[in-house]
């Protein structure tokens, strides 16, 4: 249970908190497969890890879906900077525990990049999602204005234009900027996606919930095997071979970029199959404690210096004669004891931040900064 700033009580939903959970650990898992060097290290597994990176690799859209999913009802700024102060935390905070105790670690830049977070991106995800959500109180002022019909013509206009339009003319010429699905504009159309999801809930019971789920995991599927297929058969033909540039035409169409259509309906379909799983009361309890620490897991392990430092390093002890099933089950046992080790870690700075009300002063800053502007209106 969340208390809400006027002091109504808001249910946390189980189903959003899992999502969160499993995508940040598919996110460690990624990272480690992309960071740590395992498809130059056991190349002969390459096609198989390949699978595994393009069935988690959901995660992105993922979470833009559900900032738009829970989102859409807030315009608070407050929230901004609690995250911003988390961001801070950790950002100066892992530079500061390496320096003082890990002096055999590579330290890349100077801390005063920390302290400004933003500005010299340390976290690219949160840097656009930064950008993105100044921007959420017209946003949302606009979704709670438009009806049903008016919000679906707004979500298939931009879709259609900055995913199939773009599929189907020239993946490579970027007319809107769009980075390839790392811009402040794909995260506002996905962001559109999930607040329809929010607002229109999709509450099927019954039969009917249990062939919706099927319809969600088949197109998750599909969309997975199509990807996968784009991948691997690129790395199957020779160089050269006009089969060969057909496929990696077909892959950076359709797969290669966040915002390509095999991503999108990978990343909505996995989200709305986990939005219908039903929870018993307990494990409700669980689930909506260690959700909102999601955040602070990847603020932990892709800090840069870590990246640096650990991540790019977590397989070189391990033997390159390994077979496949013992490089997944040490890849998963790694990612684990990572994950495991950050929500420990973001538990603990929770417990400082509540002791330092931080939350509050930052409702406390926002509301003090609008009577500030509403008395110089009024003036």
């Amino acid at each position: 249970m969340k208390i809400s700033i006027d002091g109504k009580a808001k249910k946390r939903n189980a189903g959003i908190d899992l999502l969160r959970l499993i995508g940040m650990f598919f996110i460690i898992l990624n990272h480690f497969l992309c960071f740590g060097g395992l498809f130059r290290k056991y190349s002969k597994f390459k096609k198989e890890l390949t699978y595994l990176h393009i069935f988690s690799d959901w995660h992105n859209n993922g979470f833009t879906l559900i900032s738009g999913i829970i989102g859409y009802k807030t315009n608070r700024y407050s929230n901004l900077l609690y995250l911003w102060l988390t961001v801070f935390f950790y950002s100066v905070g892992v530079h500061l525990y390496v320096k003082t105790f890990k002096k055999n670690f590579i330290i890349t830049n100077d801390i005063s990049k920390e302290f400004f977070p933003i500005v010299f991106k340390r976290y690219w995800y949160f840097t656009i999602y930064f950008g993105m959500y100044l921007f959420l109180p017209v946003i949302n002022k606009g979704i709670s204005c438009l009806t049903k019909y008016e919000l679906r013509l707004v979500i298939i206009s931009t879709l259609g234009i900055f995913v199939f339009w773009k599929d189907l003319n020239n993946p490579n010429i970027d007319v809107f900027t769009m980075n390839g699905g790392s811009s402040i504009i794909w995260f506002i159309t996905y962001y559109l996606v999930g607040a329809y999801i929010g607002k229109y809930k999709i509450d099927y019971s019954g039969l009917k919930k249990y062939i919706f789920c099927f319809i969600c995991l088949f197109i998750y599927f599909i969309s997975s095997y199509l990807h996968i297929k784009l991948h691997v058969d690129e790395l199957n033909f020779k160089n050269g071979n006009f089969t060969r540039a057909l496929v990696s035409i077909a892959r950076k169409m359709f797969s290669t970029r966040l915002d390509s259509f095999l991503r999108v309906a990978q990343s909505t379909t996995i989200c709305l199959f986990f939005l219908q799983i039903y929870y018993n009361k307990y494990l409700d309890k669980i689930i909506c404690f260690l959700g909102p620490l999601a955040f602070g897991i990847y603020l932990i392990h892709a800090h840069p210096i870590l990246v640096i430092n650990l991540l790019k390093h977590i397989f070189d002890n391990e033997s390159k004669e390994m077979n496949l099933t013992s490089i997944i089950s040490i890849l998963l046992l790694k990612s684990l004891k990572m994950f495991v080790f950050s929500l420990i870690v973001d538990y603990l700075r929770n417990i400082l931040f509540n002791l330092m009300k931080l939350r509050k002063i930052c409702i406390f800053f926002e509301f003090t900064i609008k009577k500030l502007f509403l008395n110089y209106e009024e003036n």
